[in-house]
C-alpha cells in the first residue's frame, strides 16, 4: 500500500506543480500591475500587460471611456510612491484564460478593476481591464459565494427543456 501511495504522489506531483505555477504566475502579473503603479515602477507596471491591452470604463455621463496602457503608464510618476493601498480580491483561471478582481483604495475613493488575462508563451498577461471608481465606503458585490453554494447543493436533475425553433429575424 505504501508503494502505491508513493507512485500516486509521483504521478500527481507534476499536475499539482503545474497548477501552483499558474497560480503563482497569475498573482505575479497582478502584483506587477498593482505594485508597479503604486511604487512608480513604470516598466514593471507595463510588463503586466500585452502591448495592445484595452482599458475601458464609463464616464459620469454614461459614455465609454478608455486609454491605452502607455497613456495610463504616462500618468505614473517614476520612482514615486502613490498614496494608495491595493489588494487582489479574487482570481480564477481555466486553461489559458484567467480573470482577477483588484481593489485600489485612495484617500477619497476606490478603483475596482476587473482584469482578463491570457497565458502567452508561459507568461500571464493582462489583455483587458474594465474599471470603476466607487466611493470609499462601497463594497464589491459578487455572486462567488452564491455560485459556490449552488455548486455544492445536490438536487434532483431535471430534464432539459425542449428548445423552440429559432426564427431568423434578420439580426
Amino acid at each position: 500500500m505504501s508503494t502505491l501511495k508513493r507512485l500516486l504522489v509521483i504521478c500527481l506531483l507534476p499536475i499539482l506543480s503545474f497548477a501552483q505555477s499558474d497560480e503563482a504566475l497569475i498573482k505575479k502579473t497582478v502584483t506587477d500591475y498593482l505594485d508597479g503603479g503604486t511604487n512608480g515602477q513604470v516598466d514593471r507596471f507595463k510588463s503586466a500587460f500585452t502591448s495592445d491591452a484595452i482599458q475601458k470604463s464609463a464616464s459620469k455621463s454614461g459614455s465609454i471611456i478608455g486609454m491605452s496602457v502607455n497613456e495610463l503608464a504616462s500618468k505614473i510618476k517614476p520612482n514615486t510612491v502613490m498614496d494608495r493601498t491595493t489588494r487582489l480580491v479574487s482570481w480564477s483561471y481555466a486553461g489559458v484564460a484567467a480573470t482577477a478582481i483588484t481593489e485600489t483604495v485612495y484617500p477619497n475613493s476606490k478603483i475596482i478593476d476587473l482584469l482578463n488575462l491570457v497565458k502567452i508563451g508561459g507568461d500571464w498577461k493582462i489583455v483587458s481591464r474594465v474599471y470603476s471608481r466607487i466611493e470609499s465606503d462601497e463594497e464589491i458585490v459578487s455572486s462567488a459565494g452564491e455560485v459556490a453554494m449552488k455548486a455544492t447543493t445536490t438536487s434532483q436533475a431535471k430534464p432539459a427543456p425542449k428548445k423552440k425553433p429559432v426564427i431568423d429575424d434578420g439580426w
